[in-house]
């Protein structure tokens, strides 16, 4: 199953629905499941409540319907078939639409806000080539590294990338993103195979520069944007190991590459290490890292303001943006800020 948030514009206002592709092509119809499923409930059950049945099982929020388990995607499924076996209805239960092309919808990101990002660096190619190469550890062979990363600055589909001021190295990594579907902790590899709801494409922005103003790891760097799309993939219906991955800016293919090429964990084995001593929710967010050699600190071209960048993922789909000139109202992030502390004497520049 393919799964989508969405907006649609109302009498009242722009609403968000929780959708699914009716043929897994964003050609076909996009089901809104909640309507759907009210629908199926009052039309071929005896349920007294299928409204409110419905806002339980496919509440048209990715997060609350990943927290219903094997029982939103039994309504889910059930939603769908009744849409398939009548395919002529386009209205239900209370006057609601069913279906909507991808016209008439803008797509966010499926996990609009994620309940947490982590983002893993698991592919031995990445970075082998950049300026100076950075070679791979010992330790990375058998720990996963992993930073935490903003949920709050995702953006979706239809959304253009910013380019911060503050940064002249803008690296689009394309990724796989890996949602969790269920809480667990401290979770063996077989159990967190289990406990992962689905795949989609996440792109990690990054600013390759000012490494000397965050000593403790990256913000300002990261924290400005990320990218999920344009659907998520259920794991039952996705090899995320067996994935041809291709970058393309303006239309020259920059990286073509595949998911499994050098990749040193599954992901069953990232969320497991990830709830070791930590309690994993619904709606987490992990990514791998980037694909092979599909960043820029390897390839060596930097998408620039203007230019239009494609990641294609086989079997999830692919993401389209314009990038764009980022803010600049005030200039913290470049020139700093006076603090209260002076500048030891040591420190001055031609005394150390």
């Amino acid at each position: 199953m393919k799964l989508v948030t969405f907006s649609v514009n109302t009498p009242v206002g722009e609403m968000r629905r929780l959708g699914a592709l009716l043929d897994g092509t964003f050609e076909g119809p996009i089901v809104d499941l909640t309507a759907a499923y009210a629908t199926f409930l009052a039309t071929e059950t005896d349920e007294p409540t299928p409204r409110e049945l419905a806002a339980l099982r496919t509440p048209p929020d990715m997060i609350g319907w990943l927290r219903g388990a094997h029982r939103s995607r039994e309504a889910a499924d059930q939603a769908l078939d009744f849409v398939r076996r009548r395919t002529h209805a386009t209205v239900g239960l209370d006057g609601a639409r069913l279906t909507y092309r991808r016209e008439d919808v803008r797509l966010l990101a499926p996990l609009p806000r994620p309940a947490s990002i982590r983002d893993f660096s698991i592919y031995e190619e990445h970075m082998s080539l950049a300026e100076p190469p950075s070679p791979k550890r010992p330790a990375w062979y058998r720990y996963p590294p992993y930073y935490k990363g903003n949920p709050d600055s995702m953006i979706g589909p239809e959304d253009p990338i910013p380019y911060p001021y503050y940064t002249k190295k803008l690296d689009l990594e394309p990724e796989i993103g890996i949602v969790v579907g269920r809480a667990g902790r401290n979770l063996t590899i077989e159990q967190a195979r289990a406990h992962i709801a689905g795949y989609t494409i996440f792109i990690d922005c990054s600013a390759r520069d000012g490494h000397e103003r965050e000593p403790l790891g990256p913000s300002k760097r990261k924290d400005f944007c990320n990218v999920l799309g344009p659907c998520l993939v259920t794991a039952d219906e996705l090899d995320d190991m067996n994935l041809r991955v291709r970058v393309i800016v303006d239309g020259e293919v920059w990286f073509d590459g595949h998911s499994g090429y050098k990749r040193n964990f599954t992901a069953a084995q990232l969320v497991a290490f990830a709830s070791d001593n930590e309690t994993l929710q619904p709606g987490d967010l992990l990514g791998t890292g980037t694909v092979g050699l599909g960043c820029s600190m390897d390839i060596h071209k930097w998408p620039q303001v203007g230019q239009t960048f494609t990641v294609e993922m086989e079997g999830i789909g692919s993401l389209t943006h314009r990038i764009v000139a980022g803010d600049q109202v005030v200039d913290y992030v470049l020139n700093g800020m006076d603090g209260l502390v002076p500048v030891p004497e040591s420190m001055v520049a031609g005394k150390q």
